[in-house]
């Protein structure tokens, strides 16, 4: 039987990175796709375009698709809009499952949540566990925490098979440059075609668990593949590194000399966590996953090298 894969967020950094996964493998998946803009739908088997509010468009996808897969990808971040990341974050996924529950109860169902739910770790707490409590610092990191606490009752009252992946930094080619890494390679690219000999950035000193895209959609399928119903699971490398070093790399990789001036405006104050990283034993403990690509093989391929 040809089971069906629903994505949401289709189009966005991590949808694109799943459905080029799926496609290389040995069964022959329909995939099928949400998203506010069409211009990844060729690239699936059909393609919807919806903000995931509309309840009664939702349940009329999932009653067409008649998914056994449900990976929900779609998400906002970097808007200064609380009200909007809630809408997006939590109120879309409550939708979501109310049409699975009520159209396809039988799914198999995983979130994508985020690091920033943890919020500010500890030091003794490192690498932080899916058990460590979560105390977010941004609008984001708490959205995203409802959002979990939410997948985990549709789980326990009303038994659906729901998980959640809680990824920390991604990287990859495309990766948003809302986001340090991809910032720093547009920035980078610019000024080495411009041949300018240096940029502006924010905190270098802070550490973050980086992770490359590829690594991160296999943990998401190998967990479809051996769901474990209301639980958490992390996906990260293991290792901290300073964002200085991961500038550094990338200068390295490129062959340039480039010097980095901190700009006062970039800096982030309290909302910007000094340090954290990841523990990724219970996903490998579970399923067998771990991350396989080394970081400077992840950089080159965020610059096509």
């Amino acid at each position: 039987m040809k089971h069906s894969v629903l994505i949401t967020g289709a189009g966005g950094f991590v949808g694109k990175y799943l459905c080029r996964y799926l496609r290389t493998l040995p069964d022959n998946f329909n995939i099928a796709g949400i998203d506010l803009h069409d211009d990844m739908a060729g690239t699936y088997d059909s393609f919807y375009t919806d903000d995931l509010q509309d309840a009664g468009y939702v349940k009329n996808i999932i009653e067409e698709v008649k998914p056994r897969y449900v990976i929900h990808l779609a998400g906002t971040f970097g808007t200064e809009d609380t009200q909007q990341i809630f809408r997006v974050n939590v109120f879309s996924m409550m939708t979501l499952l109310d049409a699975i529950l009520t159209v396809a109860p039988d799914v198999v169902f995983i979130t994508a949540g985020s690091a920033a739910e943890y919020g500010s770790i500890d030091q003794e707490n490192l690498p932080v566990t899916e058990e460590n409590p979560c105390n977010p610092v941004t609008p984001y990191g708490l959205s995203k925490y409802l959002a979990t606490t939410i997948s985990q009752h549709y789980c326990r009252v009303h038994h659906l098979c729901t998980m959640i992946v809680r990824p920390f930094q991604l990287i990859g080619k495309s990766v948003t440059d809302r986001l340090a890494p991809g910032a720093f390679v547009k920035r980078l690219l610019e000024a080495k075609q411009a041949g300018i000999s240096e940029i502006q950035v924010g905190n270098l000193e802070s550490s973050r668990d980086f992770l490359d895209v590829q690594d991160a959609v296999r943990a998401i399928w190998m967990l479809c593949e051996k769901p474990k119903p209301g639980e958490i699971f992390n996906l990260c490398s293991g290792k901290p590194v300073k964002m200085r070093d991961l500038l550094d790399l990338m200068i390295q990789v490129l062959g340039i000399q480039i010097t980095p001036r901190t700009k006062q405006n970039f800096l982030r104050g309290n909302a910007d966590v000094s340090v954290i990283y990841g523990s990724y034993e219970k996903i490998k403990n579970h399923c067998g996953w771990e991350p396989e690509t080394p970081l400077e093989e992840g950089i080159e391929r965020m610059f096509d090298l």
